[in-house]
């Protein structure tokens, strides 16, 4: 049985001031594991009351600009402007955001969409006004299952977004479900899977939309230390974490990191990254803080309680793309222009010049490849190692004393 992190605990009730309170909490969560969440958001409210007070009482302190979890949805949920010709429907596809329903998904010319049993159309998107879609591995089921994530312009889940993303689950195996044209037109049927993707990378191509092929996990890009109790020897491409109370998954993957399944999902392009860095290690798990782009609200978005074993594949993942600096935000987001940029017969999906050569890298390395592993120099430095950090030291001095 996992051991669980009473950190935060001792943040909201702090030792020997809150002794016996503190005590009574680990208590309470020891004899009802269930009640773990809602204490752990009791503590959060209580840390941010404490630290709010702080900054009154001196004005001095600056305070980090942390984004928090809406608990309202966005304004508004995307619908397609022009209908086109039916080339796919999937029957009775389970979508989970922005709605928890089963609908029909149905593929035209022009977009995709959620369509009732009437043939109303629920929510969809036009291909021109997609930003960024992949198909990820739904983590922690014994049945293998894949979510699509599809992003409209202004759905990342940054400052400013404006509408949802879609999130829909297909399971593994022969599209039974499915009919249409594009059932005898030369896409890989073999699966629900190879079927949408095959389909989706044809109608994204073409298109006006920020990308030109569903993105997917990669060994060579990231994959979790931790191992699948449920599908041994299998690797795993996502790590659990916290957000406020909210557990969710973050996937590293060759265009950015995501932030799913519950809402609000957030997608971080490396052009919207201004820097990565780490907060409140503890010998069993650390927090991952992600600050925005200024024009994209500058906020910084904290992920908590990640398990320790995840941090050399991480570091390694922050580290081989410059995360960390700061000062490479301009070079990254000047490469994002070309991220997906579109090319005829360019087989790499339409990559940027920056994505190209991390690709080829990878490629390269990929028999090779273990996260947090050795640099091609063979000195055995891989960037920040955990041992050399200092769990009470100011993050402050830990972020001086990288730089020197």
């Amino acid at each position: 049985m996992p051991t669980v992190d009473y950190s935060w605990v001792d943040a909201a009730f702090p030792l020997p001031e809150q002794k016996k309170l503190n005590a009574s909490v680990r208590d309470a969560i020891a004899r009802d594991p269930q009640s773990l969440s809602l204490f752990a958001e009791i503590g959060t409210y209580i840390t941010a009351l404490r630290d709010g007070a702080a900054v009154e009482e001196n004005p001095t302190i600056k305070k980090r600009k942390l984004d928090t979890p809406r608990d309202s949805p966005p304004t508004a949920v995307a619908k397609p402007s022009a209908s086109g010709a039916t080339m796919l429907k999937v029957e009775s596809i389970s979508f989970s955001v922005p709605q928890r329903k089963k609908f029909n998904l149905v593929f035209t010319d022009k977009s995709v969409s959620a369509v009732t049993a009437s043939g109303d159309v629920e929510f969809g998107v036009d291909y021109d006004n997609i930003d960024y879609v992949c198909c990820l591995p739904v983590p922690d089921k014994a049945a293998r299952q894949w979510n699509f994530c599809i992003f409209p312009v202004g759905a990342d889940g940054l400052g400013g977004s404006s509408t949802d993303a879609l999130v829909f689950t297909i399971p593994d195996g022969a599209p039974k479900t499915a009919s249409g044209d594009a059932m005898g037109s030369g896409y890989d049927t073999t699966s629900y899977r190879t079927l949408l993707v095959d389909l989706f990378n044809s109608l994204l191509r073409p298109s006006k939309a920020r990308i030109s092929t569903v993105e997917e996990p990669k060994e060579s890009i990231f994959f979790s230390n931790v191992p699948q109790s449920h599908r041994k020897g299998e690797k795993a491409f996502h790590i659990k974490a916290h957000r406020g109370s909210k557990e969710g998954y973050l996937f590293f993957l060759q265009r950015g990191i995501l932030w799913a399944f519950k809402k609000p999902l957030v997608y971080f392009s490396f052009g919207n990254i201004e820097s990565v860095s780490y907060t409140s290690i503890t010998k069993r798990t650390f927090n991952l803080s992600i600050k925005v782009q200024e024009d994209r609200g500058g906020a910084e978005f904290e992920f908590s309680m990640i398990d320790q074993e995840e941090y050399p594949g991480v570091d390694a993942y922050i580290k081989d793309r410059k995360l960390n600096d700061a000062s490479m935000a301009d070079e990254r987001r000047a490469k994002t222009f070309n991220v997906n940029g579109k090319a005829d017969d360019d087989e790499s999906g339409g990559l940027g010049e920056l994505e190209k050569a991390l690709e080829d890298a990878e490629d390269e390395e990929e028999e090779d490849y273990v996260p947090g592993g050795e640099d091609d120099d063979g000195s055995g430095e891989s960037g920040s190692k955990m041992e050399d950090v200092e769990p009470d030291e100011p993050k402050q001095t830990r972020s001086r004393r990288r730089k020197t």
